[in-house]
């Protein structure tokens, strides 16, 4: 078991030796303990937290140094401890000389400091310990230019049931039928309890408790005090029995407020109260850094007005009383199927159960079921839409497939803030002429199971005039507006009237929004208010999941044609995002004026379908969803889109995208033919690596593998027909033309001309010396991608092994794919569609030859695609066009493959 020294400035009764002796009571088990007192100032009378030390800690490890404090090193020698911690800073206590040789920095032991005060200037911190462990955050961020580990140690909360309250304050021989008020501390200008005194003064009323010592070193500030005490105010002096006037008391009032130079750090009474459930009103210090927002049992007292304090304990101590006929519930709501009506219906019943008045606020006809259940309806026919300015993309990942969907594409964009922020302003306009004082906002598929919540907002509005919580979305600061509470004249006052979508939108310049979301206008709306009450989004998170029931309607739909992935296929895809939903939706499909598909989709919650639709740019289809409720079989909305070449090609590849990561073969049936250029396949080196490669690619793929053996030609070239016959020779040259580029050009054109090429989807064609230099899954989706857009942009081949990097880019880029690319260099692979071979295969015929790369751009005049990724490279060796040795050294690293 490890030594654990430690020393503390002193054990007269405060919060040090209060916070040492729980430290102690909580680790005596775990350490041997032992303990130091610096100076006895206790005078023996102050010793309450010492003898409850004195318990814990055995007598022989127990030492009260006296003048005379290098006794210290004689008890550290003696006791070897592994841990020294101190219970405040040296410089507050220790001399320099003491200081010096504990922190010396050859000792054997852990050094850990601890302080009870939040005023040291951290510049002149003089030694320096291997670790802080602090009370407060506030003493973190105080020391944070020390670069030594720190962590926060709080004394704990420890919640403990009240007793009846007359039997424990009979217990202490008070009145039950009077309030009792009560301050814990040490008696110092700190502690304030002048001010204590003060409201006892002004509330005789009430009985007022002091609990501390009045220690000798500050007679000069209580003595005055106790000569000037009023009737009503009980001095305890230092009691063993604290916890008896915890559990009896109605009001713990913390007077505190510090100074500049004697701040509170983290007051161990306040921690003690809340353990104890009794209500307190405190001061918000800074060094708080609001730490206590989150207790209900704590209330803030007014720095700046004692007239207000007295109020505020007057409240306290008053009966609970709450009008709830001057506040109402709105709820907003678009009762437009019976799922949203019973959705509504479900809230409605959840707010009658109080006795608070309920208003719906909506944009469509409210049905009578609805109108009978609540005391008023504001129906808005004005329903304002606009298009959302920041999100503008829906995501779906399934373990089949991924879905991107653009909300811009097919009017999926269509935002529903103008109507919120309508159906938020309506209510109030009218709220104040019927007597409505407090307004609780909530959408209609939120459900509350205790009430006890508003009224802790009533509460909260008696100070301020709106309740919010607060949170960080991706745009920036947010207002949560499923629920929030607000008196009237908050909203009439920070808010305009608005008929327009222009209007709405224009708010986002008049406060500075990021977005033209309802939950970020009014952040900015209201940020500058201050009469706002705001809570993080933490409590507020954790108090709406306790107190509501989500039925989550959030009424988000999308519906919209997607293009895939899978080659020529498109995507009806259909978004429904409520948890609770009641629509028939009647999906029909018509290809080439007949009917293909014709399903019934019944949506009772969240809801996802998708369709995938093989099709061809001379197909016209028509895909209709005509909506309906489920229940009553009153229509809704018909969503209806006419897809031909135009739609295919400009329309749909702007609405997002479907990819599909289940079985690709339910829907390809592509066949596919890679055609392999190779000379000397038996004994070439790099050609049968080359083989071994592509062969196992094919495999891998399902892809039909042809190797074509072209003999080497060594001739001189044939200049008759030839595209530039003043350039062929003998060897290879300048922009000349040698045997090896007739062979080359050859082997090409006769791939090119194979008979069976039309019985393909597409083919490849691989050069003897490439190798794929990707995952082969990566390639095989690209190809498919390829593929489809060599047909949407007429595209007569699609290279993947050549840079775009150097080149012309004469036209687009679609996706990953640069259109119309001069020159095509190197033209070691490529991809031709089907509808494109007849079309090259007569170019080979009718054109003169030369190099292939130089023929494909400027004789045949082809249309060029080149992938942005190089996905195969060529193989560094011998090449026979140029007749030497390329390799990686010499070439870009782009289109050659490392040895």
């Amino acid at each position: 078991m490890q030594k654990l020294l430690f020393i503390a400035p002193h054990l007269s009764t405060g919060g040090l030796p209060q916070y040492l002796t729980k430290k102690v009571e909580l680790i005596k088990d775990e350490f041997e303990v032992y303990v130091i007192e610096w100076v006895d100032c206790t005078g023996g009378r102050l010793v309450v937290t010492k003898n409850k030390l004195l318990e814990l800690v055995d007598k022989d490890k127990f030492f009260t140094l006296d003048e005379n404090k290098d006794v210290l090193f004689t008890i550290i020698e003696k006791i070897q401890p592994d841990i020294i911690h101190l219970e405040e800073i040296p410089e507050y206590f220790m001399d320099d000389s003491v200081a010096r040789k504990l922190y010396s920095v050859d000792r054997d032991y852990f050094l850990v400091e601890t302080s009870h005060d939040s005023s040291m200037n951290t510049n002149n911190k003089l030694f320096f310990p291997d670790k802080f462990m602090f009370v407060s955050n506030w003493q973190i961020e105080q020391y944070k230019n020390i670069d030594i580990p720190k962590i926060l140690v709080e004394y704990p909360i420890e919640y403990i049931d009240r007793p009846d309250r007359e039997v424990a304050l009979k217990r202490l021989n008070l009145d039950p039928s009077k309030k009792h008020i009560l301050h814990i501390g040490l008696f110092t200008p700190r502690k304030n309890q002048k001010e204590f005194f003060e409201y006892a003064k002004a509330l005789p009323e009430y009985e007022f408790h002091c609990v501390g010592n009045q220690a000798d070193n500050f007679k000069w500030y209580w003595e005055p005090l106790n000569k000037e005490k009023p009737d009503n105010l009980t001095w305890w002096d230092e009691r063993t029995d604290v916890e008896n006037f915890y559990q009896s008391m109605d009001l713990f009032l913390f007077t505190s407020r510090g100074t500049a130079n004697d701040k509170e750090t983290m007051p161990l009474v306040i921690r003690e109260a809340l353990s104890y459930q009794i209500p307190q009103l405190l001061y918000n210090l800074e060094v708080y850094q609001n730490y206590f927002d989150d207790y209900d049992s704590i209330n803030y007292l007014d720095f700046d007005s004692f007239d207000n304090n007295v109020i505020k304990i007057k409240q306290h101590l008053g009966e609970d009383i709450i009008n709830k006929h001057e506040e109402a519930y709105v709820i907003c709501t678009y009762p437009k199927t019976q799922a949203s009506v019973d959705t509504t219906l479900e809230c409605i019943k959840s707010l009658k159960k109080d006795n608070r008045r309920i208003i719906i606020s909506a944009h469509c006809a409210v049905p009578k079921v609805l109108q009978d259940e609540v005391d008023y309806v504001f129906y808005e026919k004005n329903n304002l839409l606009t298009k959302h300015t920041f999100y503008s993309g829906y995501w779906l990942y399934h373990s089949h497939y991924d879905t991107y969907v653009n909300l811009k594409g097919e009017d999926n964009d269509r935002y529903h803030g103008p109507a919120c922020y309508t159906s938020f302003y309506n209510p109030a306009t009218f709220a104040k002429g019927l007597g409505i004082k407090k307004l609780h906002y909530i959408n209609f598929d939120y459900i509350l199971k205790d009430s006890s919540y508003i009224d802790y907002i009533s509460k909260k509005l008696d100070n301020h005039d709106t309740f919010f919580g607060e949170f960080e979305a991706q745009e920036g600061k947010c207002y949560y507006t499923y629920f929030f509470s607000a008196r009237p004249e908050a909203i009439l006052n920070n808010c305009k009237f608005i008929e327009t979508e222009d209007q709405y939108n224009n708010l986002m310049d008049e406060h500075g929004s990021e977005s033209n979301g309802i939950e970020n206008l009014y952040y900015h709306i209201f940020k500058n208010n201050k009469g706002n009450y705001i809570e993080s989004r933490e409590k507020f998170e954790a108090d709406a999941e306790e107190y509501f029931e989500f039925e989550d309607y959030s009424m988000v739909e999308y519906y919209t044609i997607l293009p895939t992935d899978v080659d020529n296929h498109f995507c009806p895809w259909v978004t429904i995002s409520n948890a609770k939903e009641s629509k028939l939706i009647h999906y029909t499909v018509i290809k080439n004026n007949k009917l293909i598909i014709d399903r019934k989709l019944e949506v009772r919650g969240k809801y996802s379908f998708w369709d995938l639709i093989k099709y061809d740019l001379t197909d016209k289809f028509k895909v209709k969803f005509e909506v309906s409720d489920l229940n009553t079989g009153n229509h809704i909305v018909t969503h209806e889109f006419n897809l031909n070449k135009n739609y295919f090609k400009n329309i749909m590849p702007n609405n997002g995208m479907f990819k599909w990561k289940g079985d690709r073969s339910l829907y390809e049936d592509k066949k596919i033919k890679l055609m392999h250029l190779v000379t000397e396949p038996k004994t070439n080196p790099k050609e049968i690596r080359s083989i071994e490669n592509i062969k196992d690619f094919c495999k891998a793929k399902n892809i039909k593998y042809e190797m074509r053996i072209n003999t080497i030609w060594t001739k001189t070239p044939p200049k008759d027909t030839c595209n530039r016959p003043d350039d062929v020779q003998d060897k290879p040259g300048y922009y000349k033309l040698a045997p090896g580029h007739y062979g080359c050009y050859r082997a090409h054109t006769n791939a090119l001309l194979a008979k069976d090429n039309m019985e393909y989807d597409y083919v490849l064609i691989f050069e003897g010396d490439v190798i794929i230099d990707s995952d082969y899954d990566e390639l095989y989706d690209s190809l498919i991608r390829f593929s489809r857009i060599a047909k949407e942009q007429d595209q007569d081949l699609i290279g993947f092994g050549n840079p775009y990097q150097n080149r012309n880019l004469n036209g687009p880029k679609i996706e990953d794919v640069y259109t119309n690319v001069t020159p095509f260099i190197p033209a070691q692979s490529y991809l031709i569609n089907k509808d494109k071979v007849k079309y090259i295969q007569n170019k080979v015929k009718n054109t003169k030859w030369d190099a292939f790369d130089m023929w494909v751009c400027n004789v045949a005049q082809l249309k060029v695609g080149t992938a942005e990724k190089i996905y195969t490279k060529h193989l560094p060796g011998f090449s026979i066009i140029e007749q030497k040795d390329k390799s990686t050294d010499e070439n870009s690293p782009l289109i050659y493959a490392k040895e």
